[in-house]
């Protein structure tokens, strides 16, 4: 029976993590981002929170409640998500934890399944031999490939790399049609459940089962080692998740690597495990997925609602800052990026108004927080929509949303969003300004996606499960201005106020310099979104300025 060889430097070195941050250029943002730096942020932040809400409340316009009531009302709503948000990181896991010990003794069998649908073969083959060519004894190696869509290239190359890897078991499925009875789930749920029956019924001594997708090269060679290796550490741990990166073009202008995500928020919920499935660069016990009867199929993605289930069963679930997974590709067009992005919202918006955290059984009340602040961030989309439009009304109507005086409500507004702005920066753990400033843009810019998510979720009910589409794997630049439509019909909102007002104030006195701090804030950022509806035009022909961490 083959075992796992480990030396253990290497292993140390081999845990920490990629450094997505520009490396020593961030070692100050880093240190910054620590804990007592964030407490004691956060505590601030509680201070100045309750008094701005208070001072809010204080200052209503009811003459104009029309204006008023729902700019103070989607203030207080972002400002209990950031209280919620504050809560849920005030503990953190480590960034560079010691590395979990590895497996002793013979190598447990561990079952990888790779589903694929339309990805390129050869996309499929560099991912299929990044998996056989990680360090993990070869003899304890499954590897399932379920083919979606049938086609006879996959199969006859997965034969040609059983021939070439001999001592692996290397199979090709052909999940049942998605009319077909047999089919547990329409989507990729369904074929991950093809390949899980079909690992139960040859391979009855596997113990853990990765899921990876079909673009996503094994990012740490020793990936197996330390995911097992914690698995069987922790009994009562369910799945492992890891870093899932990408490879992106100069300046990872679509935020593909999602760098304050991994870096940061992904560490609060392993501190409260609550760390959830992200699709790849992930490991099962299978036992514990046996327990939730194999991947779930109620909800438009399996990833996210079987870690829930899991979590509900008593289990908790992991995040080890290794790189697990690194995308070939990355929805880097507006369409691409605004179909996932929007599936995600959807697909969250269903738990929470449907499964919410707070009625299923079983969670903790910590896990139950951070699962509802991933429903409200979504839903802010709408209070985000009311702070973009109240205050460009405002101007047009000569009417104040606050009984205050305009140059104090710009600079309470300016402050407030000042500290808000740096919490923001603490919590991403050395994540670049750039990418924090590009997060915020990409943030505001889906609210109308969002939105729309919030009423499919709310109209569609518990029972109708919208169709999954599946991402793209090329990039299509275009020029998308049909899909920014929304985002244009605000900014000419936003700038007509902005220039409506001023022509028809004569003295500076007189300029409602509260609601023009807003307005100027959020055609700002609508304006960096709207540039990524032409992204790629000018730089056809350019190679692209890959990060292969």
């Amino acid at each position: 029976m083959a075992t796992v060889e480990v030396d253990e430097k290497d292993a140390s070195a081999e845990l920490e993590l990629v450094d997505g941050a520009g490396g020593t250029r961030a070692s100050w943002a880093l240190a910054l981002s620590g804990a007592p730096v964030r407490r004691l942020l956060g505590a601030v932040l509680v201070v100045a929170s309750i008094g701005y809400v208070g001072w809010l409340v204080a200052g209503l316009n009811l003459a104009a409640w029309w204006l008023s009531v729902p700019f103070v009302a989607a203030n207080g709503y972002l400002v209990v998500l950031l209280l919620v948000s504050l809560v849920n990181n005030w503990s953190r896991s480590p960034l560079r934890p010691a590395a979990p010990p590895p497996p002793t003794g013979p190598a447990p069998l561990v079952a990888v399944l790779i589903p694929t649908a339309n990805e390129p073969p050869a996309m499929v083959e560099r991912t299929l031999r990044s998996v056989l060519e990680q360090r993990w004894p070869h003899e304890s190696l499954v590897v399932v490939v379920g083919d979606d869509g049938h086609r006879p290239a996959i199969a006859a190359m997965v034969g040609e790399l059983g021939r070439e890897y001999r001592e692996v078991a290397l199979s090709y499925v052909r999940p049942p049609d998605q009319t077909d009875p047999r089919r547990r789930g329409r989507a990729k749920d369904g074929n991950l459940n093809a390949m899980l029956a079909l690992v139960r019924d040859r391979y009855p001594g596997v113990e853990f089962v990765e899921t990876r997708d079909a673009d996503d090269l094994v990012g740490n060679p020793g990936f197996l080692r330390h995911t097992v290796g914690l698995l069987r550490a922790e009994p009562d741990v369910a799945y492992v998740q890891t870093i899932k990166d990408a490879t992106v073009s100069r300046g990872d202008p679509f935020g593909n690597r999602r760098t304050f995500f991994y870096r940061g928020i992904m560490l609060s919920r392993d501190a409260a495990g609550a760390a959830f499935p992200c699709g790849s660069g992930l490991v099962w016990r299978m036992s514990a997925l046996l327990d939730i009867g194999g991947f779930p199929s109620w909800n438009i993605v399996e990833d996210l609602y079987s870690g829930y289930l899991a979590l509900q069963r008593g289990y908790r679930g992991r995040y080890l800052p290794v790189l697990g997974a690194l995308a070939q590709s990355a929805p880097e067009d507006l369409p691409n990026m605004s179909q996932q992005l929007g599936t995600w919202a959807l697909d969250t918006m269903r738990i929470f108004l449907w499964r919410p955290p707070w009625r299923v059984p079983g969670l903790r009340l910590r896990q139950r927080l951070h699962f509802a602040e991933m429903g409200l961030f979504y839903l802010s989309a709408v209070p985000t929509l009311a702070l973009i439009m109240v205050p460009a009304l405002c101007l047009l109507t000569g009417t104040h949303a606050l009984r205050v005086d305009p140059v104090r409500h710009a600079v309470v507004s300016v402050c407030y969003t000042t500290l808000v702005t740096a919490f923001t920066f603490v919590l991403g753990n050395g994540t670049p300004w750039r990418e924090m400033t590009r997060a915020k843009q990409i943030w505001v810019g889906m609210t109308f996606t969002y939105a729309l998510a919030v009423v499919r979720a709310l109209v569609g009910g518990p029972h109708r499960k919208p169709a999954y589409r599946i991402t793209r794997k090329n990039r299509q630049p275009g020029l998308y201005l049909g899909r920014v439509a929304p985002h244009l019909a605000a900014l000419a909102l936003l700038l007509c106020s902005l220039a409506y007002h001023l022509a028809r104030r004569p003295t500076l006195s007189t300029v409602d310099y509260g609601s023009m701090f807003w307005v100027l804030f959020y055609s700002l950022v609508l304006l960096g979104f709207v540039r990524r509806s032409w992204y790629g035009l000018t730089t056809r022909g350019r190679p692209a300025d890959v990060r292969n961490p």
